[in-house]
This record gives structure tokens, sequence and C-alpha cells, in this order.
């Protein structure tokens, strides 16, 4: 078992969301692999901005629109390149989160002010997201995939905005699934749910911290955190000496 973290610059458009369905398809050959996956690109940082400025009776009206487009791209990308690819379904899934989260804002205007379980609701819709569309893909590529549910299996505790989870019984939760062993697992990251059932998250880049969660929940061999970068320097200097401070 691997499990594989992909961010919001892997997933922020229709090629880079090609590519990661490459790269599990390679992995999955060597075994069964688990994914998480961020927020495209952009789009927890427009949901922020929309409750900010909804608080502030500002205009939010460009934030929805981009992050709408960002989606709309993204679909329409990913039906020109594969064949199978639920454009319909998702695109209605995609316009009734769009809806639900303009109905929230709406009341987050009314009160001028936003309670902190709400906030976590809207901010990890990119997610919840990401995750559909990788299902969708997945399976038109003809992957059986498996989708965990963090708010119903990974039990934390803490704040609304910052918790952390309880390994040991997340585990028992996650096996008693018993998720097929031929099945691409799938998981959105930022997200638990709390003793109430409480749709929780776990802190501003909080998918990493959700990826070594379910590594050891699943007994992973190992915990890969992806990212896209245009290089790295490794920094290496010769003929370094230490010098006293």
């Amino acid at each position: 078992m691997r499990v594989l973290k992909f961010g919001g610059t892997s997933v922020a458009n229709a090629e880079r969301f090609l590519r990661v369905a490459d790269i599990l398809e390679s992995n999955a050959r060597q075994g069964q692999v688990a994914t998480v996956l961020s927020a495209p690109a952009k789009i927890t940082n427009h949901l922020v901005a929309m409750i900010e400025k909804t608080i502030g009776g500002q205009d939010a009206l460009p934030n929805i629109a981009d992050a709408e487009r960002i989606f709309a791209e993204l679909l329409q990308g990913l039906a020109d390149a594969q064949p199978a690819f639920p454009l319909a379904q998702l695109k209605a899934f995609v316009e009734q989160e769009f809806a639900q989260i303009k109905h929230v804002l709406h009341g987050i205007s009314l009160l001028g002010q936003c309670p902190d379980s709400v906030n976590a609701a809207l901010i990890c819709r990119g997610e919840k997201l990401s995750i559909a569309i990788m299902a969708g893909l997945l399976e038109a590529r003809g992957h059986k995939v498996s989708v965990i549910n963090p708010v119903e299996k990974l039990l934390a505790v803490g704040h609304y905005l910052e918790s952390t989870v309880d390994i040991a019984e997340s585990t028992r939760r996650i096996a008693a699934s018993q998720i097929p062993a031929d099945h691409m697992i799938l998981m959105a990251g930022f997200t638990a749910g709390n003793e109430k059932g409480e749709l929780v998250v776990l802190g501003r880049n909080g998918s990493d911290y959700s990826a070594a969660v379910l590594a050891a929940c699943l007994r992973a061999d190992c915990c890969e955190i992806w990212t896209d970068v245009d290089g790295c320097t490794p920094a290496i200097r010769v003929r370094c000496r230490m010098r006293a401070c």
C-alpha cells in the first residue's frame, strides 16, 4: 500500500489532473494505491476571500465567477481528453456545490459574521470537488474506485478550524469499510469529522497531514507528498567549514 498526496498545483487544470491519473495508474501496477488531493490551485483562496468579503459587505461575485470558471475549464478539458468522462454528471455536481456556497454566503451576509463551523464547511469544498472529479476520471479509464469520506472515517478533536485526528479510532473506522484490494482509494485532504459528526478542518495546508494520517490508518508502506515546481537546487557546497557564532 502506497499513499500519494497531490497539492493544488498538481490538480490545477485538466492537463495536470491527467498527469496525476497517469502517476496513479503507474503506481497501481506495483500494489494498491490511496490518494489524497488538495483543492485545485487558487480555489481555497477564493473561498476564503468569499467569506471575508461577504462579512465585510463587499462583492464576492468576482471570486465566485473565477472559481466557477476554473472548474468549468477543468471539466471541459478532461471531457475533451478522456472518452467516457462523466461531464454532465460532474457539471451538475459542481453547480450544486456552488449553489450551496452562494446560499451560505447569503446567510453570512445577513448575519454579518461567519461561525467557525460554517467557515470550515465552506473552505474545504475544493477538496471535495477534486475527489469527485478524480473518481470520475479514473472510472472513465476503467478503474474501480473507493472514496473514503473523511468526515465519517477520520475522528478529529479540537477546534472547527484546527483539529487533530485520533489515529486509533480512525484506523478502526477505515478498516470496517473493508475496501477491496483491487480498488484505487481516494480521500479529500484537509477534512475530518468531530465526535458529533460535524465537519472540521485540519488547518491550512492540512492535506499533507491528511495524507500522513491516512498512511498510518492504512498501515501503508510509504507516504509520498507530490508537488509541482519549476526546479530545485540541492544547495550543495564544497569545502564548507563550521563557524562559531
